[in-house]
């Protein structure tokens, strides 16, 4: 519920990785909230960019916006992926801070235009990878389930 208004009725996992409204997407768990421009599609899977970095979507609705249309993309912080190598396919974000969460890190990073990302990465158990200030090359992990929302 928002302001005493129903916002979904689900099981817990379908809140998780299909949330209805962006309030929904945040509610449970940590989601990026990613501003993103609608670049083609490929079978059932709608593909975006935003701030450099390659997204791709579904829609519960089967809507497909128009070619450079923008639309909110939730990303969960364990959908990207981070390595410390520029690779095809990856987009460079500066690490602003990193938090221990047990088995993994959470990174703090900014993507190009400002846009920022929560990462969480598999902690190395000699040592992490990245230091604030470092620049991660992110990317989607295939299979990622990433809703497109209502604006």
């Amino acid at each position: 519920m928002n302001k005493g208004r129903i916002e979904q009725i689900a099981p817990p996992a379908t809140l998780y990785d299909r949330p209805a409204t962006k309030f929904v997407a945040s509610f449970i768990g940590t989601m990026n909230l990613l501003q993103s421009r609608f670049i083609g599609r490929d079978g059932d899977r709608l593909r975006f960019a935003a701030g450099g970095l390659s997204l791709e979507a579904t829609s519960e609705t089967g809507d497909t916006p128009g070619e450079g249309t923008e639309r909110t993309i939730g990303v969960r912080p364990e959908d990207l992926l981070a390595t410390t190598d520029a690779a095809a396919g990856t987009a460079p974000a500066r690490v602003n801070s990193i938090v221990f969460h047990g088995r993994t890190l959470r990174l703090h990073a900014e993507l190009g235009q400002g846009l920022p990302v929560v990462i969480d990465a598999p902690r190395q158990a000699e040592g992490f990878q990245f230091s604030v200030g470092d620049v991660a090359h992110i990317s989607l992990r295939r299979g990622a389930n990433c809703p497109m929302l209502p604006s």
